[in-house]
């Protein structure tokens, strides 16, 4: 059984709340989540370890540092209102901290660089988030520039501004949250815009946790066949249709698949999809490591063990973790 819509956590910055933040960083709130895990009862830690278990492993690898594809920045009114959203569905938060000690977090797990994906739910809203991450994220050091926009009167023109003035080197989208139509005609010459500048999206267009209106492979194939040559990297490896998005890669050159929650202990998607991870081998050069951080209910060193100790080869890891991603965004 899946939670109920009114109950999805991605919902959470759009109810109007406003208050502090109770503490959830408890195995009770893990206990009470209508969210299965694989094992019930059975947790990975919270918190982070003195030394991060991971950290040894990616050296004898040979992996500098890792990189994370999803990770979220959102302003501080706005995340607590999602933490606050969480809080009601049992969905514990290992980083429930200020802005500064969740950039150290990351440092400390060895993530050096690092996506700022927001999205907007409604119009007028886009705009104002590309600003807010162009005044602070030099202030996090790793940090890659990410925006959003939104199918509205004047939405090509400040997806340009946040290239060409700011230098953002991608954007995220929401189908489900923002209700979001990939194929609507307002935003044809952005999609286009983007495509001859080569400038990634992240799009959350997978039916997990639920189906949205426009979610789907049924909606996004079209998509691609109308922009074969944007770069697009699909959040949650498209779950719950891993198979049908996975497939689309020798099809679509820049496409790509994030690993964000899916070889986790939590079943957000209320699916093991373990059985799915030799896609990490067969397709190890269109991989990316996400981890939907901060709001995740377990320590960042849990989804990377995942991916370490998966049974696939030494290259692959390295290319999932690190370098798929560096060769998208290098340093200049």
């Amino acid at each position: 059984m899946h939670p109920s819509s009114d109950l999805l956590p991605c919902f959470a910055c759009f109810h109007g709340e406003t208050g502090e933040v109770s503490p959830s960083n408890s195995e009770e709130q893990r206990l009470l989540s209508p969210f299965p895990w694989k094992e019930k009862g059975v947790f990975p830690p919270l918190l982070d370890e003195e030394n991060p278990p991971h950290l040894n492993l990616l050296k004898k690898l040979n992996i500098p540092y890792l990189f994370d594809i999803h990770c979220h920045f959102f302003p501080e009114v706005v995340m607590k209102l999602i933490w606050k959203w969480f809080d009601k569905v049992g969905w514990a938060i290992a980083y429930r901290y200020a802005e500064e000690e969740r950039v150290l977090r990351l440092h400390k797990n060895g993530f050096k660089r690092f996506t700022t994906l927001n999205y907007a739910h409604k119009p007028d809203m886009a705009e104002s988030l590309n600003d807010w991450i162009h005044s602070h994220w030099r202030n996090w050091e790793g940090a890659v520039p990410f925006g959003t926009f939104y199918p509205e009167e004047g939405v090509e023109t400040y997806v340009k501004k946040a290239v060409e003035e700011y230098g953002f080197l991608g954007f995220k989208l929401h189908c489900e949250v923002s209700k979001l139509d990939l194929n609507r005609k307002e935003l044809k010459q952005t999609f286009r815009y983007l495509e001859s500048v080569s400038i990634p999206l992240v799009i959350h267009t997978g039916n997990a946790p639920l189906p949205g209106d426009f979610t789907g492979i049924s909606h996004f194939l079209p998509f691609m066949q109308t922009y074969p040559d944007l770069k697009v990297i699909v959040a949650h490896m498209g779950a719950r249709e891993i198979s049908e998005y996975a497939e689309l890669i020798g099809s679509y050159r820049n496409l790509y698949l994030d690993t964000t929650m899916v070889f986790v202990d939590f079943l957000a998607t209320g699916e093991n999809v373990d059985s799915w991870l030799f896609l990490l081998e067969k397709y190890q050069n269109r991989i990316l490591f996400g981890s939907d951080f901060p709001n995740i209910p377990y320590n960042l060193s849990h989804p990377v063990m995942k991916i370490l100790e998966a049974k696939i080869s030494d290259e692959a890891k390295r290319k999932v973790l690190w370098k798929n991603a560096e060769d998208l965004f290098p340093i200049m």
